[in-house]
């Protein structure tokens, strides 16, 4: 019969720093050192700290207009000139943006809000 899937549950602050440590020793070996059920092991260790990390340590919703663009850049995994380039706008007129130094006009605010997804009603609160 073939092994179940490794599972690992962390509930507090010191077995998160023990499963780390142990994750890390593991993949100190390097990928081409580790076996089949190491990499298994490294992965259930990697859900079980992530979903402790993401319960223990959540990161609020933005709540201002400024705070949604950082976010979808981040989310997005696309630094400032990207972003502006998929508005359309420089990373200058979007960096003053953010710093709240300019206010986008509204049709500009109508590409944020379609090409970001970012809530109608905070598009129309930041108007």
């Amino acid at each position: 019969m073939k092994d179940l899937k490794p599972t690992y549950t962390v509930t507090n602050d010191d077995e998160h720093a023990a499963l780390i440590e142990q994750a890390g020793a593991l993949m100190k070996k390097g990928e081409a050192n580790v076996t089949a059920d190491e990499k298994l092991h490294i992965r259930a260790m990697a859900e079980a700290l992530m979903e402790y990390e993401k319960n223990a340590y959540p990161i609020p919703e933005p709540s201002t207009f400024e705070e949604f663009l950082e976010r979808r850049m981040y989310d997005m995994k696309r630094e400032g000139k990207d972003l502006a380039l998929t508005l359309g706008i420089s990373q200058k007129e979007l960096e003053m943006i953010i710093w709240e130094d300019h206010k986008p006009d509204p049709a500009l605010l109508e590409v944020i809000k379609t090409k970001l997804d970012i809530p109608g009603d905070l598009v129309l609160n930041y108007a």
